[in-house]
């Protein structure tokens, strides 16, 4: 696996470790904050929350829909979260682990890391996305 194709993004959520995991479980709290850019409509959320589950993510920008689909692999509460994310733009391979960790009652340190990316054009991409991402959760739950 080429490494240059993977990144790690860590954040300080203003919520509870709970609040932040349940957060990317939630088909609604999801709809609001897995936007990649500020602005963007709230997207369609489907998820089936549990080990082997299933989720389908559409995320809309104007008039055109970006699907993402993946399967929770590691649902371990308020430690850490495994799902795949394939899109157009990410291979079979693409894996995100989101870690949580508590920092204070109000505080949790928040790290993404994003695997098995198919081309460092797509890293790049999904480097920018997740860090919007991060911004639309942290004012969420903020």
């Amino acid at each position: 696996m080429n490494r240059t194709n993977e990144l790690t993004i860590s954040k300080m959520i203003p919520a509870s470790v709970e609040t932040t995991f349940e957060a990317w479980l939630d088909p609604v709290a999801l709809a609001k904050f897995i936007k990649p850019m500020d602005g963007m409509a709230d997207c369609n959320v489907e998820v089936d929350a549990r080990e082997g589950g299933s989720f389908l993510i559409v995320m809309k920008a104007g008039d055109k829909e970006m699907p993402h689909r993946g399967e929770y692999k590691t649902i371990q509460r308020f430690e850490k979260l495994v799902f795949t994310w394939i899109s157009d733009h990410t291979g079979p391979d693409s894996v995100v682990t989101l870690t949580f960790k508590e920092c204070g009652p109000n505080e949790t340190e928040l790290t993404l890391h994003h695997d098995g990316l198919p081309s460092e054009e797509s890293r790049n991409n999904h480097e920018g996305g997740w860090n919007g991402i991060m911004e639309q959760l942290t004012e969420f739950v903020g």
